[in-house]
């Protein structure tokens, strides 16, 4: 079975527990008005501030990145771990609410914002050496390094939700699953994005175009092209997160447990990574 047909047969499997919890859907979106929230209330003032007083770009620049980071994974992270919770009990045939999901988030609210300051920490190392380095070499650092990470703290949320434990165990156990099981490659999860990708790039694509349509004085054709591309964007987003949060949840539990449940075949999952070779 080719890397592409696996993805959607997993990206199907996935929306098919979706539609069974519509909540699953919410989740994302609350993830999305928190970060607006959070850039309009807390860092626009604060770049603000931080220019009029220190008058230095460069110091408030990466003091915003950092904020902006640690932030953004807090509220990214909370709803990923409200939305792994309800996708656990869906699949094992309970009916979770909205509220339940934010209860068991409330509930590992230390280790969320513990994560939060890790996946931070992160992303600004990564983006200083890159800065550093700048040029190809600096897109290659971020590149490299952010697929890494990803890899590697593939199963958090999952952790985070089922398990409760803090940031570095649920690292720790995050790669010591993948390792065991699989090795380190991912091949099925990228696939599953494919159609909320594909989506996004036709939004983003007819958000141009009107961009381009209104810059040639018809705003009354670039203005709907606009409109229907941020649709297309928001649902293409909103959707890649939730399949991902419930076939990160799938396949943590195939991994730990050896749960298949109804829709995804064990031969599949077992293909989502690629095997570790074993030296002879």
């Amino acid at each position: 079975m080719s890397r592409f047909r696996l993805g959607l047969r997993m990206a199907g499997a996935s929306w098919r527990v979706v539609r069974k919890e519509k909540s699953l859907i919410a989740f994302p979106l609350l993830s999305a008005a928190f970060g607006i929230a959070y850039a309009l209330l807390v860092m626009l003032p604060l770049g603000l501030i931080g220019f009029v007083v220190l008058n230095d770009n460069a110091i408030v620049g990466w003091v915003l990145l950092a904020i902006g980071l640690f932030g953004m994974n807090i509220g990214a992270t909370f709803f990923g771990v409200a939305a792994a919770s309800n996708a656990s009990q869906v699949l094992d045939g309970k009916d979770p609410s909205l509220g339940s999901g934010i209860t068991v988030a409330r509930s590992r609210l230390g280790v969320i914002v513990k994560w939060g300051l890790v996946s931070a920490t992160v992303g600004l190392v990564l983006q200083m050496v890159a800065d550093r380095a700048g040029g190809i070499g600096g897109v290659l650092i971020q590149a490299i390094g952010g697929a890494a990470w990803s890899i590697a703290s593939f199963f958090v949320l999952p952790i985070l939700a089922l398990e409760g434990l803090g940031p570095f165990d649920a690292l720790k156990k995050s790669l010591s699953v993948i390792r065991a099981r699989w090795g380190e490659s991912l091949v099925g999860g990228a696939a599953v994005g494919l159609i909320p990708a594909l989506i996004a790039l036709a939004g983003v694509g007819l958000a141009v175009l009107g961009v381009l349509a209104g810059s040639n004085s018809t705003w009354a054709a670039g203005v709907p092209l606009i409109v229907i591309g941020l649709i297309l964007l928001i649902a293409a987003i909103t959707v890649g997160s939730v399949l991902r949060a419930v076939f990160t949840v799938v396949v943590y539990r195939f991994a730990t447990e050896g749960l298949a449940p109804e829709g995804f075949p064990a031969d599949d999952l077992a293909l989502v990574f690629r095997p570790k070779k074993h030296r002879v």
